[in-house]
């Protein structure tokens, strides 16, 4: 089946254009926003009028596209920043207004198994347990489980726009990078307690794809598929990249410029989730929720 499927989520907006389903995944052009939807948003969790507004011209954007492919059905949920904020409905009616569709705004069990049967994919079908980790804006996502589904699962208030907002100057302060660390690896611990470590640790969003990204000198989603990254890795990377200020920090091979100002607060997070998982290594899968949402819809 053909659609548009979209995730407002609290950094990035993204687009699926959908032409069918293979048993890798959904095929289809996808394009990525980063809106920073939850930034400034506070510890009321408010969004900002100039967040609204760009989510209203990403939203924009995304219509012509969408109209552009044929006129798809749409399916589009949100997932932290969405579900926290007080002002959600305006954030609705943009979607409602561009889209001419309902924003589905997910909770974080629902968030978690969506993004769990896209992360999935890039094992083999007949593949045994596996856990996940999703690092987003405003939560972080871990769940174990197997081809049958989720087992186990918990939504955090991990986010690099949350614990970015604990960075207060440039380059940053290696102190508040290490309590990013230190707080991650302490609320991963504690709720992931009953898990257990069978099988591989998969990694999907923006944090992990950059760090591999970061690691090859460039980005190329082929390669990286698949792609798999050592604890020791994200160390590396993010002493690099917490060393630098942002102007610096953008000429970074592989590191997006919509990612210059978030990807040492979600490495650290990684760093700190990695310890608290017990894994040295994880797996990059570039399915992730929009595949999980194509999934769900029969595609």
């Amino acid at each position: 089946m053909r659609a548009a499927v979209i995730d407002v989520g609290s950094n990035s907006v993204r687009l699926l254009l959908m032409e069918r389903m293979d048993p890798g995944g959904a095929v289809g052009e996808r394009t990525v926003t980063v809106t920073g939807l939850r930034r400034g948003a506070g510890a009321g969790g408010r969004i900002t009028d100039a967040a609204l507004s760009r989510l209203d011209a990403c939203l924009a954007d995304y219509a012509v596209r969408i109209v552009a492919a044929g006129s798809p059905p749409v399916a589009a949920v949100g997932t932290a920043a969405v579900r926290e904020a007080p002002n959600r409905a305006s954030i609705q009616a943009i979607a409602r207004r561009r889209l001419g569709a309902d924003l589905e705004v997910i909770d974080g069990r629902r968030e978690a198994a969506l993004s769990f049967a896209g992360a999935r994919l890039v094992l083999p079908p007949s593949g045994g347990p596996c856990r996940m980790i999703d690092i987003g804006g405003g939560s972080t996502e871990v769940v174990a489980g197997d081809a049958d589904g989720p087992r186990a699962s918990v939504s955090l208030p991990l986010g690099v726009n949350r614990q970015g907002d604990g960075i207060t100057g440039e380059p940053p302060d290696p102190r508040e990078v290490q309590a990013i660390a230190d707080g991650a690896r302490a609320m991963v611990g504690e709720a992931t307690r009953e898990f257990g470590s069978a099988g591989p640790l998969v990694g999907v969003a923006g944090t992990v794809t950059t760090v591999a990204a970061v690691m090859r000198g460039g980005y190329d989603p082929v390669a990286i598929h698949g792609m798999r990254v050592g604890r020791d890795d994200v160390d590396v990377v993010l002493t690099r990249l917490a060393r630098l200020a942002e102007a610096e920090r953008a000429r970074t091979p592989g590191l997006h410029p919509d990612r210059v100002n978030v990807i040492v607060p979600g490495l650290a997070i990684l760093a700190g989730a990695m310890d608290a998982l017990g894994d040295r290594e994880l797996i990059v899968s570039e399915r992730d929720i929009l595949d999980g949402i194509a999934i769900s819809m029969g595609g």
